[in-house]
């Protein structure tokens, strides 16, 4: 590779990457982003359908959703590239999927992102997002650091699928206790140690189970208003512990449920306001096999977490404060 290591930030010229070496950024970029029960590389085959990265995921609601990944490194990116490859991809797949990724190596103006989105709405796809170069690098930089540096020192990342995932996902040994540390305060909240009441703020609840499925699935924990607080291991960096990784996506498998059955509760009216006139209001009134139920589901989730973190040396430790 031309691209040379530096001791300074700066912005990263993709303009030297083939295609193939672009793709396979992407790629890792995405395979820490999030949890997938599958994600693909098919550019590496030449023959992609206009799909260079196809994923296969489940959504909150436990449904599965397809998110296609298109990349363009383009020196000058225009809409047509984006839009002819989003007809060619729907095509080929038959059906339109839930999401659209274009990855450019390139700037991208407000109005040739507008006209993308535009057009895969219309096409009937659900969330469109196109990263300009810019926006590609803070990704790569936030989610994979340790690909970019290894990548732009010289080290030419595998050419094989699993293989760049298990590349993607390593673990650095002498920081995993305490990583494994920081882990475990994602489920030190209240969220999982006060009791769910007759009256709870259950919207709160809600969300602090959606930031903890975020926190183990990709190891960015939020907090409720969405913003980062801190990096932590997600369960990707177990790969090599399939024990501890199986734990911890049974945990998350728990939480989804917790979430639905919440939800559930709250569409038939067994979590009700306790002032409906009031929507902004946090308190509810629950019945008591609803609470029991949640309370159920919150206890099996934390018992997979305390497994797995157990195992790796650590104690979970929920005692109220």
């Amino acid at each position: 590779m031309s691209i040379k290591s530096s001791s300074t930030v700066n912005p990263l010229d993709f303009s030297d990457l083939s295609g193939k070496q672009f793709e396979r950024l992407a790629f890792a970029t995405l395979m820490r982003m999030r949890l997938w029960e599958s994600l693909s590389w098919h550019g590496q085959s030449g023959a992609d359908g206009g799909r260079d990265i196809v994923g296969i995921y489940e959504d909150e609601w436990g449904r599965t959703a397809t998110a296609v990944a298109a990349c363009a490194n383009w020196q000058a990116f225009t809409s047509t590239k984006a839009t002819g490859d989003i007809d060619t991809f729907i095509k080929t797949l038959g059906a339109a999927p839930q999401e659209v990724i274009v990855i450019t190596g390139s700037s991208v103006s407000a109005e040739i992102k507008d006209t993308i989105k535009v057009h895969a709405l219309a096409k009937g796809v659900s969330k469109i997002e196109t990263w300009s170069k810019t926006e590609f690098e803070e990704r790569l930089r936030f989610y994979a650091p340790t690909v970019l540096q290894r990548f732009f020192q010289g080290e030419v990342l595998p050419d094989e699928e699993a293989a760049l995932q298990r590349f993607a996902c390593e673990f650095d040994p002498t920081k995993e206790r305490s990583a494994v540390e920081l882990l475990a305060k994602v489920f030190r909240r209240p969220a999982f140690t006060t009791p769910i009441h007759a009256e709870s703020s259950l919207p709160a609840f809600r969300r602090a189970i959606g930031d903890t499925i975020g926190a183990v699935n990709t190891g960015i924990w939020r907090d409720r208003e969405g913003c980062i607080i801190a990096k932590v291991p997600s369960l990707l960096n177990f790969s090599n512990h399939p024990q501890i990784e199986s734990e911890l996506r049974s945990c998350v498998s728990a939480l989804n449920k917790l979430r639905i059955a919440f939800d559930s509760g709250l569409k038939a009216k067994r979590i009700r306001p306790c002032h409906p006139s009031d929507p902004d209001s946090p308190m509810f009134d629950i019945d008591m096999d609803e609470r029991e139920k949640l309370e159920r589901l919150r206890e099996q989730a934390l018992q997979h977490a305390q497994t797995a973190l157990r195992s790796m040396g650590v104690d979970l430790d929920l005692r109220p404060d």
